[in-house]
């Protein structure tokens, strides 16, 4: 039985990392109004696109009153709110430079979004994932003989680290290898990625991801913190997971993150556009894959260039006889069709749906809820994982996770003290 596992944001939540309602408080509390309308005159006066295309301070003041409109209806959910500033390029009438300026604001956003949860990642490794970890521990009873499928739309690098603390072989499918230098002045501390050509993922070129053996096969949906793109997108670079602990990986995961480039003694200045050196001392560029926002991917299900993990994500649930959904809250049209889909193309298929929360089926799955075709399952990861070995509930898990809750609410205000201004 091919074992398939699709992750949201509640599986890492117990190890630290925020719901999309957490996130989205903190990044309205980075832009009070005093300091946002600062900030978007100071914004106006670059050149982003060159001097043959200016931004304009109106189109950027509209993006700003879109965040300040969110804080006052008390919205809570950040990608609402992107997508609502994507839109806005969509409206008729609009300049080049208006979207131009839309762009450039979605862009400082992303930034913004990605360094908030770098600081989560690393943070919560330090202070929660020692804690929690244990609770974790049946992960490896997924992995008994042959592959499991894990596809995630999550950016931190929890599985990961609970792959390597729990002896579990984890892939991301790469075949290949490529190093850098942790920026110009620093040619000796190097970093080792490993990549896949984006072409070839999921095709029959493509041979890397574990078969008929125990181990993990990991494809990162919506990106990751770490995965970066190379060569106009052609190139999905990972960390390198040939280490032996977590502690290797979060220590690369660091210097990852403080990649760059000097101009003689200035620091070049990077966004999602990261400025990197090569081993030749020499400017290169790698890009953020995270996705965020309401234009992950396409929204008609044919088979398209730059949507090959989502091709591998159908070709794994068209012949798997169970997924097991865990802490998804079923927000992502384009993983909806696609759940519904297989449903339909596959009869064997069944789904599992592991949520703390207590919700009724999903309407997109409400038409296949026959013959225990849907499962709902009330408790978070740590507790399925117990069951799924032993079939019996361990309260000894869920009093521990109560406990904790402590750790992730000190996180969270650790974080807030971080990035949120007064709002005066």
């Amino acid at each position: 039985m091919k074992k398939v596992l699709l992750l949201g944001a509640g599986f890492s939540y117990e190890l630290g990392m925020p719901l999309a309602s957490e996130l989205t408080q903190v990044f309205l509390g980075v832009f009070s109004e005093s300091f946002a309308n600062k900030l978007v005159e100071r914004l106006a006066m670059n050149e982003p696109f060159g001097s043959d295309r200016p931004v304009n301070l109106e189109a950027m003041k509209e993006v700003m009153n879109l965040v300040h409109d969110y804080q006052r209806q008390r919205g809570n959910n950040y990608e609402e709110l992107l997508a609502n500033i994507q839109n806005l390029t969509k409206q008729p009438g609009k300049t080049l430079s208006d979207t131009d300026s839309y762009h450039y604001m979605f862009g400082v956003f992303y930034s913004v979004i990605h360094e908030i949860l770098n600081f989560y990642q690393i943070v919560t490794y330090s202070k929660v994932y020692p804690q929690t970890f244990a609770s974790f521990r049946k992960l490896a009873a997924l992995c008994a003989k042959d592959e499991t499928w894990v596809f995630t739309l999550n950016h931190d690098m929890y599985l990961e680290c609970l792959a390597l603390d729990l002896n579990i072989p984890i892939t991301y499918g790469d075949g290949n290898k490529v190093t850098f230098p942790k920026s110009n002045k620093e040619m000796d501390n190097l970093i080792h990625f490993t990549y896949s050509n984006r072409d070839q993922l999921g095709s029959s070129k493509h041979q890397m991801f574990f078969e008929k053996e125990r181990g993990i096969n990991l494809v990162k949906l919506h990106g990751g913190l770490s995965e970066l793109q190379y060569k106009d997108g052609s190139q999905l670079l990972n960390q390198s997971l040939s280490l032996s602990h977590s502690v290797e990986l979060m220590k690369n995961f660091m210097n990852i993150q403080n990649m760059c480039y000097y101009k003689g003694d200035f620091l070049i200045p990077s966004s999602k556009d990261k400025v990197v050196s090569n081993l030749d001392g020499e400017l290169d560029i790698l890009v953020q894959s995270m996705l965020t926002g309401g234009s992950k991917y396409s929204l008609t299900t044919n088979e398209k260039q730059g949507e090959e993990k989502l091709k591998l994500l159908v070709d794994n649930i068209s012949n798997a006889s169970e997924l097991v959904i865990i802490g998804y809250g079923f927000g992502d049209k384009h993983i909806n069709y696609r759940l519904s889909n297989a449903m339909v193309l596959n009869q064997n298929l069944k789904i599992t749906i592991v949520d703390p929360i207590n919700k009724p089926i999903p309407e997109i799955l409400e038409q296949f809820n026959y013959d225990r075709r849907v499962k709902v399952v009330t408790c978070g990861a740590p507790q399925w994982l117990e069951y799924f070995e032993n079939e019996t509930w361990n309260a000894e898990v869920t009093e521990f996770l109560d406990k904790s809750k402590g750790l992730r609410q000190a996180v969270f205000e650790e974080v807030k003290a971080t990035y949120c201004r007064p709002t005066t």
